[in-house]
This record gives C-alpha cells, sequence and structure tokens, in this order.
C-alpha cells in the first residue's frame, strides 16, 4: 500500500537522519528498526577496542592466560591474545584444533565413549565430510573477516537446490518429487487463495479498489496464475519430457495441494532457505571446514598443548590453578587468568572453584544431541538426477541427504546420508552400532534413490551426544548473563552464550566478548 500523507518511509527516514545527524545517528536508527543485529555490531566494537588497546602492551608486563580448549571461540581468543603479545597456553584435549568443527577424510578417526571408526575414504581433495559445521552464513562478519585475514579461500555451499527432492512415506503416494514442484504447487495455491478471497471483497476494509488491482497482479507473478487468477500449473515445477527443445515447453502436472498444505507428515520446512541464517549465498571454506581451525592454529604452533585433559580448575592467592594431565602424568600449571571455553556439557563433570552462580549456570545449559553420516559413492545425483549441491528431505527417521557443493563432475563425491538436528530419532541414531546406522541411512535414502545402495559405500557416521570432550551439538539453552560476565579470574565464552548456538560466528562473537571482559578486569 502506499504511505499516507505525511508517513515516511524507513528509507526516506533513514536519509532524512543521515541528513541531520552522523553515520553514529543513521547506524543507532538501523540497529533500533532491526536493520543491524546487536550481537554482530558488538563484537566488531570488542575486536576494535581489544585492538587498539592491545597496542599499548607492546611494553608491559603482561598477565600470563590460560585458554581452555582449542575450539573456535577458544582459537579466537588465543589468537588475538598472541598478537598483543600476551604469555598463554593453549590446553586442548583433543589431537587437533576445532572442537566441534571436524572434518573428516582419509585416515580421520571418529572417536565416541563406545566405538571408534577409521574413515576409509579415498585421499582426494573432495573427499572430505564436515561432520559438525558445514556452511557459513554471508552476513556471519567477524568469521568471514578471520578467514580474510587467515588465507582461507571460501566457495560457494549450496544450500538451496529445487532440483533436489522432497520426499514422505505419507504423502505423493510415497514418491520422491522435485523440490521445485513442492514449491511452484505451494505457492500457486496459495495465491489463488488469497485472489479469491480479494475477488470476493473479503479484504475490502483493507486494500482500495486501485490496490485491489496491483494486489492481483503481484499474485498472479508470484503464482504463475492464469489471467482467471487460477493456478493449474506452471512451467516452474518442470516440463514434460521432450518438451521444451524444438517444441514449446509443456508443464508436467501440478501436485495436488492435499499433499501439501494439509499434510504435517511432508517433512520440508519451505521457510528453511528463507530464515536469516540459512539464507542464500552461504558459504564454506575450499578443501573442508577444519581449514579455519588449522589457519587458526598454524599461528599458535607454540602456544597450543594438545591431548591435555584439564581435570581442575582452581582458585589461587594468585589467579588460577589448572590441574591436568597428559597421558599418564599429571601436573599443575598457575596462570593469572583462564579463559573457559570447554562447553558446558563437559564443563560441569571437571572439579572447579567457580562461583555458585556460575556453577548453577553452567548446569542449566542444555544441549542437542545431533547425528550425521556420511558415505563415498559415484556422483550417480548429478549423471542420472541432475542434482548439484543442495539438500532433499525425506522421512524424520534420517530427514536429509546432502549433495557436495564442489567436486562437480568428478567421479565420486561424499554425500550426507542424514543429518538429524536432535529429538527422538537422532538419539535412536545414536544408539545404534556403526554398522546399523549405515543400514538405516541405506534403508531411507533408497526411497529417494533407488540406486542409493548399489553406489554407495565406506559409511562413516557421528552421534555428537557421545563424542568425548564435546558431549552434545550446540545449545538448546538461553544464553546466561552470568557466565557473559567475568568469575574472579574465571572467564568463559563459547557459542553457547550467544543468540547464534551452534554457528561458528557464536563462537567468534563470544570470544571477543571474553577479550573485552578481559580488558575490563585488567583496567586496560
Amino acid at each position: 500500500m502506499k504511505n499516507k500523507p505525511g508517513k515516511q518511509s524507513r528509507r526516506e527516514f533513514l536519509y532524512n537522519v543521515g541528513a541531520l545527524g552522523s553515520t553514529a545517528a543513521v547506524y543507532r536508527a538501523m540497529l533500533s528498526m532491526g536493520l543491524l543485529v546487536p550481537g554482530d555490531a558488538q563484537a566488531a566494537v570488542n575486536k576494535q577496542r581489544w585492538r587498539a588497546a592491545s597496542q599499548q602492551f607492546l611494553n608491559e608486563a603482561l598477565p600470563t592466560i590460560a585458554v581452555l580448549g582449542a575450539g573456535i571461540s577458544g582459537l579466537t581468543v588465543a589468537y588475538e591474545l598472541k598478537k598483543a603479545g600476551y604469555p598463554l597456553f593453549v590446553i586442548e584435549a583433543r589431537d587437533r584444533p576445532g572442537g566441534r568443527n571436524h572434518t573428516i577424510r582419509s585416515g580421520s578417526l571418529v572417536q565416541e565413549n563406545d566405538s571408534q571408526q577409521s574413515c576409509s575414504f579415498d585421499n582426494e581433495d573432495e573427499l572430505y565430510f564436515n561432520a559438525g559445521p558445514a556452511r557459513i552464513s554471508q552476513h556471519h562478519s567477524n568469521l568471514l573477516s578471520y578467514c580474510s585475514e587467515l588465507g582461507v579461500p571460501l566457495q560457494a555451499f549450496v544450500n538451496d537446490n529445487r532440483g533436489a527432492y522432497i520426499h514422505s512415506s505419507a504423502a505423493f503416494g510415497g514418491q520422491p518429487v522435485r523440490a521445485r514442484e513442492v514449491i511452484t504447487a505451494l505457492r500457486g495455491n496459495i495465491a489463488e487463495l488469497l485472489a479469491k478471497a480479494i475477488n470476493a471483497s473479503a479484504l475490502d476494509s483493507e486494500l482500495s479498489f486501485d490496490e485491489r488491482a496491483s494486489v492481483l497482479e503481484v499474485l498472479r507473478d508470484y503464482g504463475d496464475l492464469t489471467v482467471n487468477n487460477q493456478f493449474i500449473g506452471s512451467t516452474r515445477s518442470g516440463i514434460t519430457p521432450g518438451s521444451g527443445g524444438l517444441s514449446p515447453a509443456q508443464a508436467i502436472t501440478p501436485l495436488n495441494p492435499d499433499d501439501f498444505l494439509y499434510n504435517s507428515d511432508v517433512p520440508f520446512v519451505p521457510s528453511f532457505v528463507e530464515t536469516y541464517n540459512q539464507a542464500a549465498t552461504m558459504m564454506q571454506p575450499v578443501g573442508g571446514m577444519d581449514r579455519i581451525p588449522n589457519a587458526f592454529a598454524s599461528t599458535l604452533q607454540d602456544e597450543i598443548y594438545y591431548n591435555a585433559e584439564v581435570t581442575a580448575i582452581r582458585r589461587s592467592a594468585n589467579g588460577v590453578l589448572l590441574e591436568g594431565r597428559v597421558g599418564e602424568q599429571e601436573g599443575t600449571i598457575e596462570v593469572d587468568y583462564a579463559i573457559v571455553t570447554i562447553p558446558p556439557s563437559v564443563l560441569r563433570n571437571i572439579p572447579n572453584d567457580f562461583s555458585a552462580a556460575a556453577i548453577n549456570a553452567i548446569q542449566q545449559v542444555q544441549y542437542a544431541g545431533p547425528t550425521k553420516i556420511a558415505f563415498q559413492s559415484t556422483r550417480f545425483w548429478e549423471r542420472e538426477d541432475q542434482i548439484y549441491g543442495g539438500i532433499s528431505w525425506t522421512d524424520p527417521n534420517i530427514l536429509q541427504l546432502w549433495y557436495p557443493s564442489g567436486g562437480f563432475g568428478q567421479e565420486q563425491g561424499i554425500i550426507v546420508g542424514s543429518y538429524l538436528f536432535g529429538g527422538s530419532n537422532a538419539d535412536y541414531f545414536a544408539s545404534l552400532s556403526t554398522n546399523e546406522r549405515i543400514e538405516l541411512a541405506l534403508a531411507g535414502g533408497e526411497k529417494i534413490h533407488p540406486q542409493y545402495r548399489s553406489n554407495l559405500s565406506r559409511g562413516i557416521s557421528v552421534a555428537w551426544s557421545k563424542v568425548p570432550y564435546t558431549l552434545g551439538g550446540w545449545s538448546v539453552s538461553s544464553p546466561s548473563s552470568v557466565l557473559q560476565q567475568p568469575d574472579g579470574p574465571f572467564l568463559f565464552a563459547g557459542d553457547h552464550l550467544t543468540y547464534l548456538p551452534g554457528w561458528q560466528e557464536g563462537a567468534v562473537i563470544s570470544g571477543l566478548n571474553a577479550l573485552a571482559n578481559l580488558l575490563d578486569v585488567t583496567g586496560a
């Protein structure tokens, strides 16, 4: 609808603010209108503050810092500390950096509490499996700036592919259909219903005569309706075989709306790729997500201690006393401050001298238990189904199949045969033996691709709730304001302290917040 007389559009308002004020005034106005994300903005402020302050540290005696955990938040903190000249130790229980950022390739080990798997993929550049985070949103600017700074090349990640499949045993006659068929029929039927409501004068109180005509025109385009405002099918859904070459393209028969408008069993979420963090363009590092922690770690070779398990976190007269072991050897180390990035799911089981409020906050954090499984395979989905990247959705026992976003046209690829975000299906998957997981994924996948089982080989899976030193995927609790603040000589970081749990951007933001807290407690 048109603006009422005297009513400014948001663009006009921001223009006038800029004319009267400054860039800062526009920034504040955009923030208040929800056009910027406060967490992202604050992280940038924290980083700028830290780097400005660090220029003053070069000739000072600085406190010693222990960073507990070499996940993305810990690596962010350690990287900035080292650049500022702080003496530091990074203590990591695993034999690698990255935490949940774990890229599995030939020879990698997947350790769970009751099993161990060795990856037998061929040793080729594109044959890798991002068992943890696998995509980066375009607006995750803090993480992306570190990728640029550290020289980590990126490529597009195909999160949405209209050529991928939507399948449900309870819909479409149990047959997989292309995502474009579902989306086109959904839009077409909704547009037709709204057009009928407008023509029936049901919206007269909302729209003027001229506005009704304009809205109907938009609906015809949105839903590909006829001039009579009916949806009878569209070539957006796909075209019949043999048409569209030398002869005009003919639309395939549209789907029955009963299968998607009135059926809650269909696993596909139409708004999934419209959400802020999932919308195109998304990205991934070339060669695997672990390129990011490896790049951080390459700058910290003398500071990171791997295979070192923290067994107690104590207060001392001068700061922090850490107890730990490496193999059979036990020892202690005393530092001025500890920045704790260990996940609460693990941290709650380590004896500590945190305040009662911090201990209670740590106990309250609850974690999802996501699971993934991947297979090496010939790229039949490209040759036979013309699917290049993206996600197919299916029954909730395996839910998603991911096709690789790189290496198009090569003979072999890695397909993610199931990704479960948590809940009862993920719990069941985690309870199975590794061989049983493979069979579950194969049986589910061949409902979408009949040729699935004959092409796939060398499956490897991960149930994050059973992975030592992690014990979960991401927090499903609200961030704790208690843990966002210093607790004496202890400072905390991790994506669980932000509103971006499970995203590496959240880990970076929390690390920068911990550095700002360090400036506060040291009076820098």
